[in-house]
């Protein structure tokens, strides 16, 4: 797994029907303990998105050799928050969340050209990772797998982060 960079357009919405100009993300890489990890997910396995404050659904990212690419629309009006999750499916379908990180943009006033959406490699965490399919804005610090509450990144709870375990070819369920 190399560390790539690369880019992807926001389509910022201004409201009924105007469009401002595209707010374009770089520095978007796969983290560096993904990169170092000894037993790193299949290529094929690693899944990203982006969840946007304010939308229900988050927007899927395309991994290739090159980077991260994908189109996401955003309406402006309030500042909002963008989480990146790194992560696998898997093979009862559970999201195995790897790295997260998140950041802000201010898109109350007029948007700029060249406004730039930004995840740096130290923006990324393996242990303190939130859900953010139940809410937008804050997420929540437990998933429920199984009837039972799990934190985000460590699933099976054993104090070692879900990057940990797959890196160490463990499951991150604790299921083996």
């Amino acid at each position: 797994m190399t560390r790539a960079i690369a880019a992807f357009a926001l389509l910022v919405i201004a409201g009924c029907g105007d469009v401002a100009p595209a707010v374009t993300a770089v520095s978007v890489a796969v983290p560096q303990a993904l990169v170092d990890c000894a037993q790193p997910p299949a290529d094929a396995a690693l899944r990203a998105r982006l969840w946007i404050s304010g939308t229900a659904a988050p927007c899927p990212l395309t991994i290739a050799a090159d980077g991260v690419s994908g189109d996401c629309d955003v309406v402006a009006g309030i500042e909002r928050t963008f989480t990146l999750d790194w992560f696998t499916v898997d093979g009862s379908g559970v999201d195995v969340v790897l790295a997260q990180a998140r950041t802000t943009l201010d898109l109350t006033g007029e948007i700029e050209a060249d406004q730039q959406l930004v995840f740096a490699d130290d923006d990324y965490a393996i242990d303190d990772c939130l859900d953010m399919s139940v809410d937008s804005f804050a997420g929540h610090d437990v998933v429920v797998i199984d009837g039972r509450d799990r934190a985000v990144c460590d699933l099976d709870n054993d104090g070692d982060a879900n990057l940990v375990e797959v890196c160490a070819g463990r499951d991150p369920l604790g299921r083996l």
